[in-house]
């Protein structure tokens, strides 16, 4: 989970307490949080990393605030007036095509606040934004520039402005290999011909996204108005970002003012945030936490967790979730609040009902002993995700175009399809940790899913990947077999010649006269396409024949 560092006499400050250090720790632990280490007036938090609005004093001392009962329910202060202006250039839609920007004016920030923002921005670039490649966040001085900006794409040469804490102009080529970010963010932008660039009506630079800010409009103590963009590929996280950045910024005072996102076919006003309303019901509280409480008590501790809440309605109370709260999605998030404010240490444990006797679950000792035989070969466990999408199953290793178990309402494009094989996802993961010392050896024992009979099925999968600088299509055999004798069977291996395999250095595996599985060399493309330089050898087995082997110690 996400740890950040706060100051408490920032934080106590916020909220508006004359609170110790040993005070706000047992705070923090009623909203979520949990202090690690306390140095001095430096706190350590861990933040639950499904609420983005505590990654900084401002958030933490605005839930701190609403569990006191100190504070109205949540109303953002407008600024009023017309929104600012921002053009989008279309050669962006190739490069990143999405954009959503903000304005508050009239702040006043200490080195501490300013720290805070930082760190914010940080903490949701590690997380919702995925390293920066779904979304990423721009935060300058708007009195450094004119107030109408654009957003366009420009090839490296052309760009030319001074990056963040440098001393000279530089262009685009040269940010990416002559600054910090530059080396840590290139991987997203070296397969691109244009580079993103967000600039004033003057041609003033702010940034390049997603890769650094220009060092002319850094936000400082002395900053009184800030501009806030955030640019990437997937428009909820974009959103999310915006919405998460601009609400704490105004926990610092100052007044929001919105930016008209003029697009070449469409115009969007941003930031969204707009309550969102959602029903809770005493028998849904009581079914899923078992607190019998009345309607009145439930909007009360709503209350004390920022919400919202109308007159009962029957068995039911509508509540307004605030911006910020980005969490919560359906009556069990708000049943989460209502047992978090009632107190975890009030609710008396209970004894079930049934008594029963467990036992281990069909395939497990299988799955266990699988692990043990693998990890006893020097292999490290890796989970992957069961979502995928279609390019990282079907394009990058350049397999053959096959029923995919389709998500219907994807909340990103990165998650679109189930998995119906782990080599796809091991190879992903390699791709993504070529930094990583060598020789790399990863398996993966978990379900795909496939299409049976007209429905899906889950099958057991090993999944095994070997990389390093020299390898021979041998030593990925010798581990099926050494697999297999652990398992008393003796596996058979007939030529194969398949995708993502070089013709030739590829086999099937075949135990008891059954095709289980492949094993092979990966082919210098789907290497290429998976940012990889290093050779690769696959291994890939269905286990469901085998899972009567029950027997096993």
């Amino acid at each position: 989970m996400p740890t950040i560092t706060v100051n408490s006499k920032d934080l106590a400050a916020q909220v508006g307490i004359g609170a110790t250090a040993e005070q706000l720790e047992e705070l923090l632990s009623s909203i979520k949080c949990e202090a690690e280490n306390v140095v001095g007036e430096e706190i350590s938090v861990e933040v639950t990393s499904d609420r983005p609005d505590l990654f900084s004093t401002e958030g933490i001392a605005r839930a701190i605030r609403f569990y006191l009962g100190a504070a109205p329910p949540y109303e953002i202060d407008s600024f009023g007036g017309s929104p600012l202006q921002l053009r989008v250039d279309p050669v962006t839609a190739s490069v990143r095509p999405i954009i959503a920007a903000a304005a508050v004016r009239g702040i006043c920030l200490s080195s501490e606040a300013t720290r805070q923002i930082m760190q914010l921005q940080e903490k949701l670039h590690n997380t919702y934004a995925s390293g920066r490649k779904k979304a990423s966040i721009g935060i300058y001085d708007m009195d450094t520039v004119t107030h109408e900006f654009v957003y366009t794409a420009l090839e490296p040469s052309r760009i030319s402005f001074v990056p963040l804490e440098c001393a000279s102009q530089m262009d685009g080529t040269a940010i990416l290999t002559g600054t910090q970010k530059g080396r840590e963010y290139a991987h997203l932008l070296l397969d691109k011909s244009l580079y993103p660039l967000l600039t004033d009506r003057d041609g003033k630079v702010l940034s390049m996204p997603p890769i650094i800010n220009s060092d002319g409009t850094k936000v400082t103590e002395r900053t009184k108005n800030v501009f806030i963009d955030v640019t990437g590929l997937d428009e909820k996280a974009v959103g999310i970002c915006l919405a998460i950045m601009v609400t704490s910024i105004l926990e610092r005072g100052g007044k929001l003012q919105q930016v008209e996102v003029a697009y070449r076919d469409r115009k969007v006003v941003t930031p969204r945030l707009g309550a969102c309303a959602q029903t809770i019901t005493a028998s849904g509280v009581k079914a899923y936490s078992g607190l019998d409480l009345p309607l009145g008590a439930v909007a009360s501790l709503l209350m004390r967790m920022g919400y919202a809440c109308s007159e009962p309605n029957g068995d039911a109370i509508e509540v307004l979730v605030p911006p910020y709260r980005v969490d919560v999605l359906h009556e069990v998030d708000l049943v989460e609040d209502v047992v978090i404010a009632y107190g975890l240490n009030r609710i008396e444990p209970e004894f079930p009902r049934l008594m029963t006797f467990g036992k281990p679950l069909p395939g497990s000792r299988l799955a266990a002993r699988v692990r043990d035989l693998m990890i006893g070969m020097g292999f490290q466990e890796v989970s992957t995700y069961h979502l995928a999408s279609r390019e990282v199953m079907v394009e990058k290793p350049m397999l053959p175009e096959r029923n995919l178990i389709e998500v219907i309402k994807p909340a990103s494009l990165e998650y679109t399809v189930l998995r119906d094989a782990l080599l796809p996802k091991l190879l992903q993961l390699l791709g993504m940790n070529t930094h990583v010392e060598y020789p790399q050896k990863i398996f993966e024992y978990g379900v795909v899913v496939k299409e049976r009979g007209g429905r899906p099925e889950n099958i057991p999968h090993l999944g095994a990947a070997i990389s390093d600088d020299r390898l021979s299509f041998e030593e990925m055999q010798a581990v099926a077999a050494a697999l297999f004798r652990g398992l008393s069977k003796e596996a058979t291996f007939s030529h194969l010649a398949s995708p993502p395999f070089i013709d030739g250095r590829a086999a099937k595996v075949s135990v008891d006269g059954v095709d289980v599985g492949v094993v092979g060399e990966t082919s210098p493309q789907v290497l290429v396409n998976f940012g990889m330089t290093c050779p690769v050898l696959l291994l890939e087995l269905d286990m469901s024949p085998l899972l009567h082997l029950e027997s096993l110690s």
